[in-house]
């Protein structure tokens, strides 16, 4: 139990506070600000970077991992799920820019965003938003249009931690 709690605390998720042991971590706007916004950075010119590597193969494993993330949001179960077919897309789209440093740190952020991404997707349009935005950046990537997919995958994240703010700001 302890080992699993200091993993917890490595991911953010649970803290250690003198006489009470651990905590869950409350959730906060201003930790969902810096996340995003680091995402954004990191994971934008992670794309930049492996699009003209992007090959066939990547491709089709990202698209892989997109039709399984809409059947499982289509279901409505396993929500776990759902957030590690995402990062599959996601990592698909990334790896061929070959910087597994700045991979590791981008799926660190990505575990770390994991409670605030679930609050999104419980949004009412959340599910057609997050299924017609990955489409549209995957067809960019195949396009092989870093720019704009870069454009594409930074609103996708940024909108992704205003809906997430909004909800928090209205539920305190």
């Amino acid at each position: 139990v302890r080992e699993a709690l200091f993993m917890l605390e490595g991911d953010g998720l649970a803290e250690f506070k003198p006489h009470k042991g651990a905590v869950v971590r409350p959730l906060s706007i201003k930790e969902v600000t810096e996340l995003f916004h680091l995402r954004a950075l990191l994971e934008c010119d992670l794309l930049r970077h492996a699009i003209p590597n992007l090959t066939k193969d990547d491709l089709d494993r990202a698209s892989d991992a997109l039709i399984a993330y809409d059947r499982a949001v289509a279901s409505g179960k396993n929500i776990g799920r759902w957030f590690k077919l995402n990062w599959i897309f996601h990592e698909a789209l990334y790896r061929p820019a070959d910087t597994p440093i700045t991979l590791k740190m981008v799926k660190s952020l990505h575990d770390n965003t994991d409670r605030y991404q679930r609050i999104q997707m419980s949004l009412s349009d959340a599910q057609p938003r997050a299924h017609n935005e990955h489409q549209e950046l995957l067809e960019a990537c195949r396009e092989g249009k870093d720019d704009f997919a870069a454009q594409l995958l930074n609103r996708h994240l940024m909108e992704g931690g205003r809906r997430v703010i909004e909800f928090l700001q209205r539920n305190p």
